[in-house]
This record gives C-alpha cells, structure tokens and sequence, in this order.
C-alpha cells in the first residue's frame, strides 16, 4: 500500500476494517488504466487491461474523466457484474486513483426496504378500500335496519288502528280470534240527512266531515276506554266491555254517546249543525278477527242487530238506550221512558232516552 497516496491508503485502511470489500484503479493523464488491484473479481473487473483506455472498457466511466475536482464520489453505480459500487475518485501527480466499494448489501436492502414500503402501501390501500366498503356496507346495513324499523313501527301503527292491541298481541302469535263476551254496550251512531246534504256539496266537504266525525269517535273511545270497531258509511260503531271485561261498559258508553253528540254540534255540514241519531244495547256479543289479507275485528250477535235497531229508530240528536242498558246504568242517569216500539225483525222493544 506504499505506492498509493496517503489519502488512498487512508481510505483503503478504513474500508478494511469496517469490512467493505475494495477493488482500485490508477488511470493516468491519458485515461488509460496504468494499475489494478484489491478485490477486483469480486466486481468482476479482472479482465480489465492495463495500458488501454478506461472508458473503452468500462462504459459507465465515458465523459467521467478528467473529472474537474478531485475528490469526487459516485454513489450506488451498476457494474457490469451486477454488482453496486461506492466510487471514490482522487488525484495523486496527474494520475487518478478510482476506489470501488461494495455497496451492493445497501443496494438490497434499499430495495428490500423499498419493496417492504411498496407492499406496506398496497396493504394500507388495500385496507382503505376495504375500511370504506365496510363503512359503506354498515351505512347501507343502518339505513337498512332504519327502514326496515320504520316499516315495523308502520305496520304497527296501521295494526293498532285497526285493532285493539290485545287482539293485535294474539294475531302477531297466530293466535285464532274467536272470544265470546257475557256482558258489553254496543253503540251505534250516524249523521241526520247525511245523503241528501252530500249531494249539495264537493267530495272534499263530505270527507272533511266524515273525517272531523270519526276523528272525535277515536279521541272519545281512547278517552273512555271504549272501541270503535269500524265505520259503515257515515256511521259508527262502538262497544265497550272488550277485548278486556269491565263492569262499568254501559256508563262509559253513555258518557261516550253525550260526548260525541256534543262534539259534533261544533261543526256544520251544508249550512246546518251536525246532528246525530245513537243507539245503545247490551249483553252477550261473539268477537273474533275475520279475513287473511284484509282482516277485520269484528262483532256478531243480537245485541249487535239490536243496538243497530235502536240506533235506526232514534230522532235526530237523541241517544235511545235498551232497557237492558238503562238497568246497567243504575239511578246517576235519569233516563226518560219510551213508549215500546216495534223494531224490525225484533218485535216490541221498550226504550228509553238518554238526556244530555
């Protein structure tokens, strides 16, 4: 190593000792190569030869040389052999001296590093696009489930105005509904000279009528814990006493009954006030849900053909009640007898009439 400069032998020295594997070149004024040595087959630069110019041999080194200043560093360059090299170029008298040291492991491992980096890039795209279809599957599962429980909480809502809840609870079971009922009021009610006044006016009055008519039956049976199983035309009918028994059926519905007639005096229909003629009877009825895709909660009985007798026979704004309703409702009602009346298809009937 007495033949390289100090700054070469310097470097050669260190290269050693922290293991780098070392091949140099001295090339003179006229680009020739003039020295070789080191671990030139481990670069694969053994058939180099001396005398000749460099960069006819080594093609990478074309334009290099005379480089302007010296010391110059080339990093990570390919070598013919496949192998990476360091390049260290310094001046020595109008020679230079060129340093090859192995950076090919750096060269791996950078790659390695980088393929790591790349593949790490694909799984991190990767789990985006699947964290947003996730996201966008959870968004379209929720806003599924939202939907379906709107239809649910619909379906129920639809359920309960057509049936009592109780009826509703057994129907969702598959429960058949078929009860007999001792001892119920049924009322039945409609609205005076209802035909003839709807001819004179729009089906937009006659519905909004009908609708301020039933809208108050529904608030007055949640009020009074009575029923309206259903409306026929402009009339409506409710009961009390079921689906749950109680004792007190007949004096709810008469309470019932003054109320609506009250109600509906508020409003006018054709120029006139609403008037209404209700009937009243109780006793044994038969209940049970009828139909499979348009099902109904309905009554069957002769206290249901009775109470609609009743109901046809009462004067305009008059409450006619049975005497099998009057005994119900005891002496907090004072009741104005009738004369007996013969009902269609039910004989004499003894009646009395509800005052307000």
């Amino acid at each position: 190593m007495h033949g390289f400069p100090k700054e070469v032998r310097s470097w050669i020295y260190n290269f050693f000792n922290i293991e780098h594997s070392v091949a140099y070149l001295k090339i003179d004024a006229q680009l020739c190569i003039v020295a070789k040595g080191g671990n030139i087959k481990h670069y694969g630069l053994s058939s180099l030869c001396i005398g000749k110019p460099v960069a006819e041999q080594l093609a990478f080194m074309e334009g290099l040389l005379p480089c302007p200043e010296l010391p110059f560093h080339m990093a990570m360059v390919e070598l013919p052999s496949g192998r990476v090299a360091d390049l260290h170029l310094f001046a020595d008298n109008g020679c230079v001296w060129l340093l090859f040291l192995d950076a090919t492991a750096e060269r791996d491992n950078r790659q390695r590093l980088q393929q790591k980096a790349y593949e790490m890039t694909l799984l991190q795209e990767r789990e985006r696009q699947l964290n947003e279809k996730l996201h966008s599957t959870n968004e379209a599962l929720r806003e599924s489930q939202e939907g379906l429980s709107r239809e649910y909480q619909r379906a129920e809502s639809l359920l309960l105005n057509i049936l009592p809840a109780s009826i509703a609870e057994r129907l969702k079971a598959d429960e058949q509904i078929a009860d007999s009922h001792a001892e119920v009021s049924v009322l039945f009610a409609d609205i005076v000279g209802f035909t003839e006044r709807a001819r004179s006016v729009g089906a937009e009055t006659t519905l909004a009528i009908l609708n301020y008519f039933f809208k108050a039956a529904d608030l007055l049976s949640e009020r009074y814990g009575c029923e309206k199983i259903k409306t026929i035309g402009d009339c409506v009918m409710v009961v009390a006493g079921l689906p749950v028994a109680r004792s007190d059926h007949a004096e709810a519905l008469a309470h019932y009954a003054l109320e609506l007639r009250e109600a509906v005096k508020r409003e006018r229909f054709a120029g006139q006030p609403l008037r209404l003629r209700i009937g009243i009877h109780s006793g044994p009825i038969v209940a049970g849900v009828i139909g499979k895709r348009r099902f109904a909660y309905d009554l069957w009985g002769e206290t249901v053909n009775l109470a609609a007798r009743i109901q046809t026979s009462a004067e305009p704004d008059e409450i006619r009640i049975s005497d099998a309703t009057h005994k119900l409702l005891g002496p907090d009602f004072a009741c104005d007898p009738l004369a007996e009346t013969e009902l269609r298809g039910t004989g004499r009937v003894r009646m009395w009439r509800l005052p307000a």
